[in-house]
C-alpha cells in the first residue's frame, strides 16, 4: 500500500492524465533543476524521485490513482454530510499564485505581485475579448530578442530566444524541453508572464514551446509595465 499522502502528479507538475512520456519529460527536468549536485536541495530531489518512483511506475501508478479515488470518494460523502447538517456555506477559499501556489487574496491590485515568488497575478486576456487599445499597447518583440524561463519559483532562469507574443499565448525557442502543462514564468525587457506549456516540440537540438498564458503584465510604451486588465 503506498502511505505517500501527497498529490504526486502536483509533486511532478503533470496532469493525473499525463501520458507515461510527459511524465518521463517532466521528472527529468524537475531532477535536474533539483538534484544536489547541482545546487538543488536534498529533500525536494527526494520528493520528487518518491513521486516518479511511483508515478513511473504503471503497476504502482494504478494502484495509487485506486487509493486517490477512494480518499475523494470518501471527502465527497463527509462534505455532502456536513452540508446537510450545517446550512451555512463554506467560504470560498483564496486562489493561489499561479507559479508557486502561495494563498493569495482575492482583492488585489491591477499590478500585483506574489509577495514569495514576485510572478504577476493579473489574469491574461484572452484573443476573443482583446481590445483595440489593447492590441495597441501589446509590446513588440523580436526574434533576436531574448527572456528568462523558469521552470521553477525556486530556480534559476534558462535563457530562451522569443518566437511570437500575444495577449494570451508565447512561443520561444529552447535549448530544453518543458513538460507539457507545466506552468512556467517568462520575463523579458518588455513582459513578466506566467504561461502553462501547451506544445513542446524538438527540431534538431531545439525545442519550439508554446504556453497559453494564465496571468501577464506587460510594459507600456512610455515604460513600467502594465495589467492586461488594468
Amino acid at each position: 500500500m503506498i502511505r505517500n499522502r501527497r498529490n504526486l502528479y502536483r509533486l511532478l507538475h503533470v496532469q493525473p492524465d499525463a501520458a507515461p512520456e510527459v511524465v518521463k519529460a517532466a521528472y527529468r527536468a524537475l531532477i535536474a533543476l533539483h538534484h544536489p549536485d547541482k545546487g538543488g536541495d536534498h529533500a525536494t530531489a527526494s520528493l520528487i524521485n518518491d513521486a516518479y518512483a511511483v508515478v513511473g511506475d504503471a503497476v504502482r501508478r494504478a494502484e495509487y490513482d485506486a487509493q486517490r479515488a477512494a480518499r475523494n470518494s470518501r471527502a465527497g460523502v463527509r462534505g455532502h454530510s456536513a452540508t446537510r447538517a450545517d446550512a451555512s456555506p463554506s467560504p470560498t477559499p483564496a486562489p493561489g499564485c499561479p507559479m508557486c501556489e502561495l494563498p493569495i487574496p482575492a482583492q488585489r491590485a491591477a499590478n500585483a505581485r506574489c509577495t514569495r515568488c514576485q510572478a504577476p497575478l493579473s489574469p491574461a486576456t484572452h484573443a476573443s475579448g482583446q481590445k483595440p487599445n489593447e492590441r495597441r499597447s501589446m509590446p513588440r518583440v523580436s526574434k533576436a530578442d531574448w527572456a528568462l524561463l523558469h521552470a521553477d519559483w525556486r530556480a534559476a532562469g534558462i535563457d530562451v530566444r522569443m518566437r511570437d507574443l500575444s495577449l494570451d499565448g508565447i512561443s520561444v525557442y529552447s535549448g530544453a524541453a518543458v513538460a507539457l502543462h507545466q506552468r512556467v514564468r517568462l520575463v523579458g525587457a518588455a513582459f513578466d508572464v506566467v504561461a502553462e506549456i501547451v506544445s513542446c516540440r524538438r527540431v534538431n537540438d531545439v525545442y519550439t514551446l508554446h504556453g497559453q498564458l494564465i496571468t501577464a503584465q506587460f510594459a507600456a510604451r512610455a515604460g513600467g509595465f502594465v495589467s492586461t486588465t488594468a
